[in-house]
């Protein structure tokens, strides 16, 4: 059983100091425009971490209730590549059905979340490091709040950046990949940051 301020510890973790989108570099895979369009940013995220939620329960249910049980551990990796894209496929199709006008607002964020490494990094990052249940819903929703905090950020940084002072040389994608080094180099301060 994990004490408050363990659970501190993790959520911290997971929103800071292993942010999955700047310092672990997993939730990169999203489209475009969640870098360029900030609602965008927010509804990739919000999906996300939607995702990564429903994807750290049924993970941490198959992880101790079947894998670990029957000594299939080595599958884990494959059994949570199925896993993920099954509930984003899952989720899609209970959208469409039940909830039409939000599922035509999100369907294009869910889909490019189906290939997105952060729910299945989130997924085997619970099960190397033997969370609980809380803990591993902690995690998955705090990391997930980080990398829309962190896309919703570098979105609204792209605005920000002018490109007409800026060098021919740093225009488009040199100015992306330097500001979001330099934000990811602002979280690195939290790398040590332990409460345990």
């Amino acid at each position: 059983m994990n004490t408050a301020f363990e659970l501190v510890g993790v959520a911290l973790a997971a929103l800071l100091s292993e942010n999955m989108v700047l310092v672990s570099c997993m939730g990169i895979g999203t489209h475009q425009p969640a870098f360029q369009q900030s609602r965008e940013a927010i509804r990739t995220g919000l999906c996300l971490t939607a995702v990564m939620v429903l994807g750290a329960l049924g993970a941490w249910l198959l992880n101790f209730l079947v894998l670990i049980r029957f000594n299939l551990a080595y599958f884990q990796v494959l059994a949570f590549a199925l896993l993920i894209p099954g509930l984003v496929a899952g989720l899609r199709k209970f959208l469409r059905s039940c909830v039409p006008e939000l599922s035509r607002r999100v369907d294009e964020n869910l889909a490019s979340i189906s290939t997105n490494c952060a729910a299945l990094g989130s997924a085997l990052l619970i099960s190397q490091r033997s969370y609980s249940l809380g803990a591993a819903l902690i995690f998955a929703l705090c990391g997930g709040i980080g990398a829309t905090l962190a896309l919703a950020s570098f979105a609204s940084l792209q605005k920000e950046v002018d490109l007409n002072r800026c060098p021919r040389a740093f225009r488009g994608v040199p100015i992306q990949l330097i500001t979001a080094g330099l934000m990811a180099m602002a979280l690195v301060g939290y790398y040590g940051l332990y409460l345990g």
